[in-house]
């Protein structure tokens, strides 16, 4: 391969690992989502999908998202549409959005943004990739280090490693230009490809919102320049290094204050049950502070919300992550869609492989 046609393809794939950066949902902030059933009917299905690239396209901090079902044979079965916001009041704006569309969202019906996290994150995961072709020999591993960053923050990549002398060949050794158009693709696509599997979510398919994937170390080596192999190499290792990691679904701790009525606190049955409340003032305006899972204040969010002569003043915001109890059963699997017309085109022939009969 000459340095130009090198050099060409090298700055293609570049691009293509940039344009994939940015389809990748930004997933800061964003705790629960609107559910409704997925659409059996193609035609109904279609209108959906047509509403929500507008609700994209009017609001670009919306997320959208699916809970599926996944067979042995990889097919796959979608139970509900997920439409993720910032809070209960960015929320409240999707469904009056989506009501213009003629399609209606209930509030009640609202989904809770797991996370997968690593139970012992004090280890190092490394992961190793080799592909053997008549034509090339690749060899690439990874060693990270996955943490938790503040709560709200997404997703985050960083590069550790202090020897960028991460590229080597069998053949054609005195290839530095190669080795160095090698070195900046496959560090960009370590970073491509970290992110993306915190945003999708690993094992269970809940996102790993609020974490970081460092890179401790790297190497990739091959008998040739193959730009596709840098890409490969990258994903493949990163994914065998997270499989090697404990991992747990944990869901959001949210820090609330309010001033409310004191009657309405006193007769309300669930601050009863919070624990840890602290009273800033016990006049006839109550002004309180207390944290409660996710899970259980959002079933009386819209009571709170509907009450405005009794709750003067209402501030939520999420404080950290808990694990969820081990009795919680989360059958279903949860995928982020960042690419809605890739999703159009699986769902296509999704429907064309049903329709074909089996021989």
């Amino acid at each position: 391969m000459n340095e130009s046609t090198k050099k060409y393809n090298f700055d293609n794939m570049i691009r293509y690992l940039n344009d994939q950066m940015e389809l990748l949902p930004n997933l800061e902030s964003k705790y629960m989502g609107l559910t409704m059933p997925f659409p059996q009917q193609t035609a109904l299905r279609n209108r959906i999908i047509e509403s929500i690239e507008a609700l994209i396209k009017y609001d670009q901090d919306v997320c959208i998202a699916v809970h599926l079902n996944q067979a042995d044979d990889r097919s796959i079965e979608y139970k509900k549409i997920i439409l993720i916001g910032n809070d209960y009041l960015h929320l409240k704006r999707i469904i009056d959005f989506m009501e213009r569309q003629h399609i209606k969202l209930n509030i009640k019906d609202t989904c809770i943004l797991y996370r997968e996290c690593t139970a012992d994150l004090n280890i190092h995961l490394k992961g190793n990739h080799s592909r053997i072709t008549s034509l090339n020999d690749l060899f690439a591993g990874v060693e990270i280090h996955i943490d938790h960053i503040q709560a709200g923050m997404g997703y985050k990549y960083e590069d550790k490693q202090v020897d960028e002398d991460i590229i080597h060949y069998c053949c054609h050794k005195d290839d530095e230009e190669g080795k160095e158009l090698g070195y900046q693709l496959f560090i960009k696509s370590l970073d491509y490809f970290s992110k993306k599997l915190l945003a999708e979510g690993f094992v269970l398919g809940y996102p790993a919102v609020d974490s970081k994937i460092k890179i401790m170390k790297a190497s990739c080596t091959m008998c040739f320049y193959r730009d596709y192999y840098y890409i490969s190499g990258a994903h493949i290792s990163l994914k065998n290094a997270m499989l090697k990691a404990d991992w747990q679904i944990c869901e959001p701790l949210m820090q609330i204050h309010m001033t409310c009525n004191k009657l309405y606190f006193e007769g309300n049955s669930f601050f009863r049950e919070v624990e840890n409340i602290y009273i800033f003032e016990d006049t006839e305006d109550c002004k309180l502070s207390f944290k409660s899972r996710l899970s259980t204040i959002i079933e009386i969010l819209e009571e709170m919300y509907d009450h405005k002569k009794d709750v003067l003043d209402f501030h939520m915001k999420l404080d950290s992550f808990v694990p969820i109890e081990d009795d919680t059963q989360l059958k279903e699997k949860f995928k982020v869609i960042y690419d809605i017309e890739k999703w159009k085109d699986e769902l296509n022939d999704q429907e064309i492989n049903s329709a074909i009969p089996p021989v």
